[in-house]
């Protein structure tokens, strides 16, 4: 019965990924990339889905040696922390993890609200607590209900961005941005396209739900990672097609330059990306307080998402504050622990699903792909 429930299809375990990185991140790259032009822009693009892929995979080979179901917690408190600081250290690490993840929930409930209080007569208190209550209570009936939630948004938001990029070229068209942009700007774009792409704590989940099978993991993680690439192109593309002025935030400029009906459009677009990253990181974070803890499940659903909407409450900084907070620090932990944990995994249990791509070249190239993206999400443009 249990596997019944856990049990995932490609697209589904993809559509969690999906989900993860489909926030923030996707909606500022339009305003960056008209800072790099659009070749340096999508060579970046590229760069930084390559590092992404191959670091998510790296991960996902490395749940498959602790065992389907392992959190990343468990993977580095096996594979790196050696000696009598291994069990300080994994608890400094799940009380890291646990902060950081919780402030990237917090930034998602304060933006989700000032979309609601645009959209809907409601006061802000109200907004939180609605945002909350639709975004976590789907991740409280488990792996499954959060994947099939997933692909019924994610599909929802594509039809969104193709009503939205087909009524583009009815507006009048600007210009696209050719000139490459300055070392500081590639560095913003290519910090923000890896967080984009950043989506390696939901890893386990894909792992569990596809019960280990190397080949759909595989899949999965490139069409999860893939997915993100195509809207970062199609939305960046036609809302620099369609703005006279682009905006931080895409949907601002973009639909404005396509007609009234279109900002209530692109409203329902960032609020539904927004409600998807929440359940990918409320479900990634559920399952390491499970894990570390051994609470209940409720319980543990309760750790994971109460103390997000009691940041948001208190207003403890803003959204754009939350996503610098969180970007850069999950850039720093992945680039100084993963790939050694890797290495040692390697090492401990030999072969991999990278095949040649899992030496030590490939691995260097992560390690470098993710300091340029604590690097970028430092800059200030």
């Amino acid at each position: 019965m249990e596997t019944k429930k856990t049990r995932l299809s490609v697209w589904e375990a993809a559509c969690i990924i999906t989900g993860y990185g489909i926030g923030g991140g996707v909606l500022a790259m339009p305003y960056l990339t008209a800072q790099n032009g659009i070749i340096a822009a999508f060579l970046l693009l590229v760069a930084a889905f390559a590092v992404s892929l191959l670091l998510h995979l790296m991960i996902a080979d490395t749940v498959m040696k602790c065992g389907s179901g392992t959190q990343i917690v468990s993977v580095f408190s096996r594979f790196l922390f050696r000696g009598r600081w291994k069990n300080l250290l994994t608890v400094i690490f799940f009380v890291l993890m646990a902060v950081v993840l919780c402030s990237n929930l917090a930034a998602y409930i304060a933006g989700a609200s000032e979309l609601l209080i645009e959209m809907l007569p409601i006061g802000e208190l109200a907004a939180k607590l609605i945002f909350y209550v639709l975004a976590a209570s789907v991740v409280l009936f488990g792996l499954k209900a959060v994947a099939v939630s997933e692909k019924i948004m994610v599909a929802v938001i594509f039809g969104i961005i193709a009503i939205l990029a087909v009524s583009s070229f009815g507006a009048e068209l600007q210009p696209l941005p050719t000139a490459a942009g300055s070392g500081k700007a590639m560095l913003a774009y290519f910090g923000m396209a890896m967080l984009a792409f950043s989506a390696f704590f939901s890893i386990p989940q894909a792992v569990e739900g596809l019960e280990g099978d190397e080949k759909k993991i595989k899949k999965a993680v490139f069409l999860g990672l893939g997915n993100n690439f195509v809207m970062i192109v199609v939305i960046s593309l036609c809302a620099l097609l369609a703005s006279k002025e682009v905006a931080e935030v895409a949907m601002t400029g973009w639909a404005a330059g396509i007609g009234t009906w279109a900002i209530y459009a692109g409203g329902i677009f960032t609020l539904l990306a927004m409600i998807t990253t929440y359940w990918s990181i409320s479900l990634a974070l559920s399952g390491i307080v499970k894990e570390q803890t051994g609470m209940g499940e409720k319980l543990c659903w309760l750790l994971a998402t109460a103390p997000s909407l009691l940041l948001a409450l208190f207003n403890l900084g803003g959204f754009l504050d939350f996503l610098e907070l969180a970007g850069g620090a999950i850039a720093i932990i992945v680039a100084v622990m993963v790939v050694p944990t890797y290495r040692n995994a390697q090492k401990e249990l030999p072969g991999s699903m990278l095949g040649r791509l899992s030496g030590n070249a490939g691995q260097l190239f992560v390690v470098i792909g993710y300091l340029l993206m604590a690097v970028g999400n430092l800059v200030s443009l």
